[in-house]
């Protein structure tokens, strides 16, 4: 390669991450707009190519300190800011959503009050992003190997934009889900399970035996078929189960804790 060529392998991880910061601020966009639909969408597709960059990066073997850097900001934006910025404004539309507070003062109360939850959340993001950058060349135990310390930013974001999940699968006929309290208990404890340090679902080491891989097959395809015949319904049930795996990952790391340090 003379002087004059340009080597695009270390370029291209960070135009896809930049693609991914692209849809994570499109998102923002879409529900400045009340596009609420595309507004999840957008942030789906943001997970999406964070996913991508990282195994492009490795698979070009281009790693690079710039490109984790580069990664967390556009995940603080994508997964932190964008779906809780989203949620604040479906919840408070022209009508403010909030039925019990008749007069204008107490309105303009709670809307803050909504906000600073709001703020919460893309400050427990970046919390997350930050320990989880100072834990990347950390040797961890054993039983973390396969756990997460806390919920994954991408994770996080689709727990809180669960509730607008709800909403779009009944067609938005069951406005409960649209209840402010409702929405922000939901943001608040997205926000708590990233800053934390409980241990969650992580598949990157996850071995399926040979015996399980046609079931593995069959419910992967069933999956798929269900996010195209009915997409919003298939998101909430696997929203739901992984709620569910929370608590079940709990017990199995202290199983796995116990097993180790008995050793």
């Amino acid at each position: 390669m003379t002087d004059k060529e340009i080597n695009l392998r270390p370029i291209l991880p960070n135009a896809v991450t930049m693609t991914a910061l692209a849809f994570g601020v499109s998102s923002i966009n879409m529900a400045f707009w009340g596009n609420w639909a595309m507004a999840v969408i957008f942030i789906a597709l943001s997970g999406v190519f964070d996913f991508l960059d990282g195994k492009i990066a490795r698979m070009l073997n281009v790693s690079s300190k710039f490109g984790a850097e580069l990664d967390s900001l556009s995940d603080f934006v994508s997964f932190g800011v964008a779906p809780a910025f989203l949620m604040y404004l479906w919840t408070m539309d022209a009508e403010t959503r909030i039925s019990v507070l008749q007069n204008q003062a107490g309105r303009a109360d709670a809307i803050g009050i909504y906000w600073a939850v709001v703020l919460f959340v893309a400050m427990c993001c970046a919390a997350r992003l930050a320990r989880f950058n100072t834990l990347l060349n950390q040797e961890q135990p054993a039983y973390w190997k396969h756990f997460f310390m806390g919920v994954p930013a991408p994770a996080g974001a689709y727990l809180v934009i669960l509730p607008l999940i709800f909403w779009l699968a009944t067609n938005g006929e069951i406005d409960a889900f649209r209840n402010p309290v409702f929405v922000s208990v939901f943001l608040v404890f997205s926000g708590v399970m990233m800053a934390s340090k409980i241990p969650t679902l992580c598949l990157k080491h996850i071995h399926v035996p040979a015996e399980y891989s046609t079931a593995l097959l069959i419910s992967m395809l069933i999956v798929l078929a269900g996010l195209v015949a009915s997409t919003w319904m298939m998101l909430s049930i696997l929203g739901i189960c992984y709620l569910i795996s929370i608590p079940v990952c709990v017990y199995y790391f202290f199983k796995f804790k116990r097993s180790e340090t008995n050793k």
